[in-house]
């Protein structure tokens, strides 16, 4: 792909994944089509190109919605929508097109550019309609889609596989409901619009969304939380009702759950309204150490886009309540003799996780802290240290005070003391969260070896000495998977 070619898929991305995502829906007037109207499916996002100048209509006026999509008007659209030169292009030689053909010019930059291919026989074959997995081909070389492969199976999809991938990780196609993606199949022209107008605009991915408004749902918003982790993305989407059954023995009104953003929103909504319906909180949980290096911030965008987008498609009783990171670069190569350098980038990174979680909804934002971290200074402020950096930028802190005692030197208690401190003065809310994952090593900072009677008896002492602090906001255990396999 040519420089200019990245150059305006890297802005397009930019405003797919952070800026312009999911901003207000842009009204359109009527397109000058005849057969166009609301009632035909992709109406809005045909307005949207025409008004963008992408597509035009037959000599007759119409736009002819339900005829199916041609290579070459394919070619024709992208290239328009690209801004792509069609100047001085190589001729790519195909048996069945020529230079004189009077569309060549399309298609001889979008083959220059890497978005095209010809067919094995050496044709373009530009009257041929253009099929499901052809489109989604030349949607992911135009735009430069990347995503993690996506763990949703298809039953008709084995070869091209990287391209269904891409757009359905994307949500610009999910399929359909038999689970199928019909990579053969013809693509409508309506249908082609809905697509380029997805890939182009994230306004146009409300099409998940069954949102109505929800009057009758009141906000969760818990006092004296008993949390816990579901660290394992997969068991919220393969054992939902045992996680929430868990969740009710336990007497636990708030949920940090991992995501697969790989998958379709689908597979959140039940287990989030029945959470809800017990009056749970489930927040949104995301991270990895690197997320705190510079390499790291395109995936917390990422992770910022998929949840922020999630919350806008979907009713008020299907929503998180909150979005929370676990990011520990002090277990990368780059902490030891880097400490300022990832200090800085981690600082930057948990700003504009911030300042993006609020820009694009009303999402309570959160993050683990270690303990000792009030040991180094915020780089560039050198007067506060980095724990009181991020208790003040982010809604509550989640202490990782991770001991198998309340009381005493080092216990849960006075290893916290310093951070209460803080977000006591700083009017923050502060959870106390303790370990129970087997810990041959140190021992010292897991109730594992204890069981569950001894840990709640040691966080009933935590929170009674913490009782009188306003910023105490209660306890939280990690994690789900070693908490309920615990010795009694």
């Amino acid at each position: 792909m040519s420089g200019f070619t990245k150059k305006v898929t890297a802005s397009l991305l930019t405003s797919l994944f952070a800026v312009s995502a999911w901003s207000a829906p842009i009204a359109h007037g009527e397109t000058k089509f005849p057969d166009v109207n609301e009632e035909v499916t992709g109406n809005e996002e045909i307005q949207y190109l025409e008004d963008q100048g992408i597509i035009k209509g037959y000599q007759d006026g119409t736009f002819r919605p339900g005829d199916n999509v041609s290579r070459m008007e394919a070619a024709i659209m992208l290239t328009r929508e690209l801004g792509l030169s069609t100047e001085n292009r190589p001729n790519p030689n195909f048996d069945d097109i020529s230079t004189e053909h009077p569309h060549y010019k399309y298609v001889a930059a979008l083959v220059d550019e890497g978005i095209i291919e010809g067919t094995d026989s050496n044709e373009f074959q530009p009257d041929r309609n253009i099929k499901r997995i052809e489109m989604a081909a030349v949607l992911t070389r135009a735009y430069n889609l990347e995503n993690e492969p996506i763990s949703k199976e298809f039953d008709d999809v084995s070869g091209n596989r990287k391209y269904v991938s891409e757009v359905v990780s994307n949500r610009i196609s999910v399929g359909f409901p038999d689970n199928t993606f019909r990579p053969n199949d013809p693509t409508t022209r309506a249908q082609f619009s809905i697509f380029l107008a997805r890939t182009m605009d994230n306004q146009f991915k409300q099409y998940l969304s069954n949102a109505k408004e929800d009057p009758n749902f009141e906000p969760i918003d818990n006092e004296n939380i008993r949390g816990t982790y579901i660290w394992h993305a997969e068991n919220v989407i393969q054992e939902p009702n045992e996680i929430l059954e868990f969740a009710k023995e336990h007497d636990i009104n708030l949920l940090y759950t991992r995501l697969d953003r790989t998958q379709d929103f689908t597979v959140y909504k039940e287990f989030l309204e029945k959470a809800h319906e017990a009056g749970i909180e489930v927040h949104a949980m995301g991270g990895h150490p690197n997320w705190a290096l510079k390499e790291g911030e395109e995936r917390l965008n990422m992770f910022i886009d998929y949840v922020t987008s999630y919350q806008k498609v979907v009713p008020p009783r299907q929503q998180f309540d909150g979005i929370h990171l676990d990011i520990e670069p002090y277990v990368l190569k780059h902490w030891d003799g880097n400490t300022e350098d990832v200090l800085t980038t981690w600082k930057k990174n948990i700003q504009t996780f911030n300042d993006e979680v609020k820009r694009e909804s009303d999402l309570e934002t959160s993050a683990d802290l270690a303990i000792w971290l009030d040991n180094h200074k915020t780089p560039g402020e050198d007067d506060i240290s980095f724990s009181k950096w991020v208790i003040s930028k982010l809604d509550h802190t989640t202490l990782m005070a991770f001991r198998d005692s309340a009381e005493g030197s080092n216990g849960i208690i006075d290893v916290s003391q310093t951070e209460m401190e803080f977000a006591k003065e700083l009017g923050k809310e502060l959870l106390v969260s303790v370990e129970m994952q087997q810990m041959d090593e140190h021992k010292h900072i897991s109730f594992y070896e204890e069981g569950k009677q001894v840990m709640e008896e040691e966080l009933d002492e935590t929170k009674s000495h913490f009782k009188d602090n306003p910023s105490y906001h209660g306890n939280a255990v990690h994690a789900y998977e070693y908490w309920k396999i615990a010795n009694e």
